[in-house]
């Protein structure tokens, strides 16, 4: 049922979210770049040189499972490629700067603090060092992914990775098509999502409804969306045999 309708959902609440207790598990970070056959990882902020950034995706045992299991249910050709996963603070805080500086140039002169504020958490979680408040990429648990064909291409999602627009959240184009004819090229959009979302919800993420290409697993959205009483995945620092990053 790979392309079965993306159902409609809300923007998630940060200060309901972080409500939800966590009772880590100890699972460790695993890199995520050993499977190219299936999965390919192209670290998007590093290539971009956001400030602390590194040149590899980290993720928990078990998210790291399940997206294996994701990539297994693809139709023959498609390999999910992974944008992002685990995050230091410091690359939270450079993110959450970039995109409110972002907002402010675009906004009325009269926008205050908050607003921006408000408008910068839709697309970059507030960062945190509170372990109770922590945001979903900092535990290892958030992914951001898309999708590549057999011939290295990556499929149009009808909307780029990053992007502040409404075309981001993940149901628009189900939106669309409800109340219009979609154009060729947004079917295939369409089609893209369906893929991915099915597969990634199959393999038990959630996904965040203002970003098509972010899912969660074991952390507190993710716990939120299934209405688990605790979250597993906490924050958690990257600890190598000469570094440390947290």
């Amino acid at each position: 049922m790979l392309e079965a309708a993306i159902p409609i959902a809300d923007s998630i609440k940060w200060q309901e979210i972080w409500k939800i207790p966590i009772k880590e598990s100890g699972e460790k970070l695993i890199p995520a770049s050993y499977i190219p056959e299936k999965i390919l990882c192209r670290p998007q902020y590093f290539v971009q040189g956001i400030d602390g950034a590194i040149p590899e995706c980290f993720m928990r045992e078990g998210a790291f499972a399940a997206l294996r299991k994701a990539a297994t249910l693809l139709p023959r050709g498609y390999r999910l490629v992974i944008y992002d996963a685990w995050r230091p603070f410091k690359v939270q805080q450079a993110l959450f700067l970039r995109f409110s500086e972002e907002l402010r140039k675009e906004c009325s002169s009269d926008t205050d603090d908050e607003s921006i504020f408000d408008m910068a958490s839709r697309f970059v979680s507030p960062p945190k060092n509170d372990p109770d408040k922590v945001s979903p990429h900092m535990t290892g648990g958030a992914v951001d992914v898309g999708l590549a064909d057999e011939c290295g291409l990556l499929c149009p999602m009808g909307g780029e990775f990053d992007e502040t627009s409404k075309r981001s959240v993940t149901h628009y184009f189900e939106e669309k098509l409800r109340n219009e004819e979609l154009m060729p090229e947004e079917r295939e959009y369409l089609f893209n999502r369906r893929i991915l979302y099915n597969a990634m919800i199959e393999s038990n993420f959630t996904n965040y409804a203002d970003e098509w290409w972010h899912y969660d697993y074991g952390n507190q959205n993710w716990a939120a969306s299934k209405g688990a009483s605790f979250a597993f995945y906490g924050k958690i620092s990257l600890e190598l045999r000469w570094a440390k990053f947290e």
